[in-house]
């Protein structure tokens, strides 16, 4: 799924309704046509073509067979727990270079900043461990009132890591708006959708989830972040071992 996550913020609103809807179904879509899935989304033909496109296929017939041919989650899956069934999607949405993108830019930063709200502040007290056992500048913002104020005195040499599974939250959107106004630079990881902190981003990590919707009840798994931070650390960890910080 590398080729179609690399190139997913090229497209339209329309057309990102349409490839969230492909990940999310790929069993299905192998063996439906183009006018069944316009029909599905409610939208054109043109829409799906210029889709597939962008997203460097000849057109759908060749994403779908794309797909079929690069599709980690077998049948075999089929009986297994949900929890595992987020782990391959998860594995699907692995983009090294972005990932590799986002090390450079957390190794090069003055501060780090990592702030989370909900459940997911796990996640962010989990990163900021681990960066901070490897020697990097770190601070965990999980005081809901000092997030707004450690925004409005950032540098633009220094970083903001910002964690939503729905990329939605108010907080946070607030903060990565203050921190866009000051210059500095913003690390986002939500899940695979078109939200509007991944829009506020420098570079945005997407992960999978059983639902991104957080609004009413906040047990959505965070495994697919976590799997993130991991790969993430690593990545940082092999930058500075093989000594290419850029």
């Amino acid at each position: 799924m590398d080729k179609i996550i690399a190139k997913y913020d090229l497209l339209t609103e329309a057309e990102k309704r349409v490839c969230n809807y492909i990940f999310e179904n790929i069993d299905e879509i192998k063996d439906i046509n183009i006018n069944e899935l316009a029909k599905k989304m409610f939208t054109s033909k043109t829409v799906v073509i210029n889709m597939s496109k962008k997203l460097g296929f000849a057109g759908f017939v060749e994403l779908k067979y794309y797909l079929k041919n690069n599709d980690n989650s077998k049948k075999s899956n089929k009986n297994k727990s949900d929890i595992f069934k987020i782990i391959e999607m998860n594995k699907n949405l692995i983009n090294t270079e972005t990932i590799k993108s986002a090390s450079k830019k957390i190794i090069n930063a003055n501060t780090v900043y990592i702030a989370a709200r909900g459940t997911s502040k796990t996640c962010a007290l989990h990163l900021s461990r681990l960066l901070l056992i490897i020697g990097i500048k770190c601070i965990l913002i999980d005081d809901y009132n000092l997030l707004t104020l450690a925004a409005k005195k950032v540098d633009k040499r220094e970083l903001f890591v910002l964690i939503s599974l729905s990329g939605e939250t108010a907080k946070i959107l607030e903060t990565a708006k203050i921190v866009k106004s000051r210059q500095a630079k913003i690390i986002s990881i939500t899940s695979f959708t078109h939200n509007s902190l991944a829009k506020l981003s420098d570079i945005n990590l997407y992960v999978a989830s059983d639902s991104f919707d957080t609004s009413d009840n906040d047990d959505n798994s965070r495994i697919g972040i976590f799997i993130l931070i991991e790969l993430l650390f690593d990545s940082i960890k092999n930058l500075f071992e093989n000594k290419k910080i850029i």
